[in-house]
């Protein structure tokens, strides 16, 4: 039993990734209706931040600007900063089930980043994938348009944000394997998201739902508000943890889960509609997904 968890970590921690990564945004549409965004991603780096410290000091972590280098930093803008205030606008706008479903269509994202940043080539299986799961994605939002839940420019806005992260995973594939901390480098991320949040509530956007008070009610979107920054803290460690231990094509295939896991989420934390057209919109989607990476080296 041992050796199967010892041989199959990196598994259980995308797993518990992917976890956090889908049940999230419902929590993100509950918390909004108290909070504005820069507030929301303040409070979730801020605490992110504080527990990685806190994290990297027990486990004597040298945390050194010098040990790490400037790499967490452009991680930190892209993936959480940006996809997480990509996410947070876009559920202003679009439904959570909508949210997760894009998430899950990560695995396209990634071949096209590839073509683009390292030259590989698209293979034909992907131009199936993505028709397939283009299909899928069509059928689940303008069913939900259609109810009244969706909204094209969120679903864009989320979309945008994907792309932030395939670009963040291109650069931290690499970079993880080296014989940098990982620990450090969380930390450093929810730092740059941290301070790039603060810079925009105090000077750019000075403008907030806290009014320099503190939040002692624990109402419903207090406490999404604080489950959302424990599911960042613990979602981008194990996703590191993930990156360091699986090839890019094995972590690819775990993200389609996130439909299921999302919409499931968004049923029981906001009560949002789950149908048949949903769940066979989220079938065709996983199937669009994973057929790029059938009979595939994913090593």
């Amino acid at each position: 039993m041992k050796n199967f968890i010892r041989n199959n970590i990196g598994y259980f921690a995308m797993l518990m990734a992917v976890i956090g990564f889908g049940s999230g945004p419902p929590f993100v549409t509950l918390a909004l209706k108290e909070f504005f965004i820069i507030d929301l991603l303040a409070v979730r780096f801020l605490i992110a931040f504080v527990l990685m410290l806190l994290f990297c000091i027990l486990m004597r972590v040298d945390i050194s600007i010098k040990q790490v280098g400037l790499k967490p930093f452009l991680m930190g803008l892209l993936n959480p900063f940006l996809v997480t205030l990509s996410f947070h606008v876009g559920l202003l706008l679009t439904s959570p089930i909508n949210g997760v479903a894009i998430i899950s269509t990560l695995p396209l994202i990634q071949p096209f980043v590839a073509k683009i940043f390292l030259k590989e080539k698209i293979e034909i299986k992907v131009i199936i994938g993505v028709l397939i799961t283009l299909v899928g994605t069509y059928l689940l939002l303008t069913n939900q348009f259609d109810s009244g839940a969706g909204n094209y420019l969120g679903d864009l806005i989320i979309f945008l944000g994907m792309l932030c992260a395939s670009i963040n995973e291109v650069i931290g594939r690499k970079f993880m394997q080296t014989k940098v901390n990982q620990l450090s480098v969380n930390t450093f991320q929810y730092f740059t998201g941290f301070v790039l949040s603060f810079l925009i509530l105090f000077i750019i956007w000075p403008n907030s739902s806290f009014q320099y008070t503190l939040h002692l009610d624990f109402t419903p979107s207090v406490i999404a508000a604080l489950t959302l920054s424990f599911i960042t803290f613990a979602s981008y460690l194990f996703y590191n943890y993930a990156l360091r231990r699986l090839p890019l094509g094995r972590i690819s295939l775990m993200y389609p889960l996130t439909g299921p896991i999302g919409a499931t989420s968004a049923w029981i934390v906001v009560d949002a509609e789950i149908n048949f057209k949903i769940f066979l919109s989220l079938i065709i989607i996983l199937i669009g997904t994973i057929i790029p990476y059938i009979n595939k080296n994913l090593n």
